[in-house]
């Protein structure tokens, strides 16, 4: 008589869960634009992806009858990034495979999703690091608010609350944010329901904007130093396959079953003047 093993998920359950998960999980990708329906279907590793990047080229001209007004091109530049594949893979022997349910099965969701959670964040981080304005600080491990206010200024006049995603910092700043008189802790905030829990990372807000806490990508260990962004809505882009891809690969000779999980992404900083580093160390 021959057993037929009956798969330890179902691929379309699991990979839904593991994608939800990952939305809540991610730090960087969270203030991202998602840019999937602005470029083709993602389709092998290492192949590249194309993102446009629109220059800010538009006027406005006083309108004098029977002038014409003169008409701005819009320049549309071709930027590129590598698209990358990454998986995540865990076996699971026969013996224990009666246990891999319930919390134990939501366990491993939130393992796999943190997994690419953390690489996709620090994928969107070195993007950030290639952005135009940099802003120095005195401490490799500290920034005061006057340090963040000179950061702001780099976008000269353009600093409407609105026009700002978040500022995404390391948790080594937490108690630098909590002693500024302009930061706003979402702890002691109570005043509708659901405030007063820290949620996708956000621990509060400076001037309005969204302060976002996360050890991916924003922690130097070679300098030995933190690095803030000051992120514009729209400046950071990605594009993720959707749907992401389990299997179950059986190996009998060790009375085990491997499950492979995988995906498809690209990421790329798509206005060079929309995020601003604050680090203590400036190339």
């Amino acid at each position: 008589m021959i057993l037929h093993m009956a798969t330890i998920f179902i691929p379309e359950v699991f990979a839904d869960a593991v994608n939800e998960k990952l939305n809540k999980t991610l730090r960087f990708g969270s203030v991202a634009f998602d840019a999937s329906s602005l470029v083709p279907e993602i389709k092998n590793a290492g192949d590249t992806m194309h993102f446009p990047k629109i220059k800010r080229t538009a006027t406005v001209e006083n309108v004098v009858k029977g002038n014409a007004l003169t008409p701005a091109e819009l320049d549309m530049s071709d930027s590129t990034a590598e698209i990358k594949y990454i998986g995540s893979a865990f076996r699971i022997y026969d013996e224990d495979k009666a246990q891999v349910k319930g919390v134990l099965q939501d366990k491993i969701v939130a393992q796999v999703s943190d997994a690419m959670a953390e690489q996709i964040d620090t994928d969107l981080a070195a993007e950030c690091d290639t952005a135009v304005f940099k802003s120095a600080v005195a401490d490799a491990a500290k920034i005061t608010s006057d340090e963040l206010q000179k950061g702001i200024d780099n976008f000269g006049d353009s600093v409407d609350t609105d026009n700002f995603a978040a500022i995404i910092i390391n948790s080594k700043l937490r108690s630098s944010f909590a002693g500024m008189d302009e930061f706003v802790n979402t702890g002691l905030t109570y005043q509708t329901d659901g405030n007063g829990l820290v949620q996708n990372g956000v621990v509060g807000s400076y001037f309005g904007i969204p302060v976002i806490v996360t050890d991916n990508g924003t922690w130097d260990s070679t300098a030995g130093e933190a690095k803030t962004y000051i992120v514009k809505k729209d400046a950071l882009g990605y594009v993720f396959q959707k749907a992401i891809t389990v299997e179950e690969s059986r190996e009998a000779l060790l009375l085990a079953t491997d499950v492979v999980a995988s995906s498809l992404y690209a990421t790329k900083l798509l206005d060079d003047t929309g995020i601003v580093i604050c680090r203590k160390t400036i190339a």
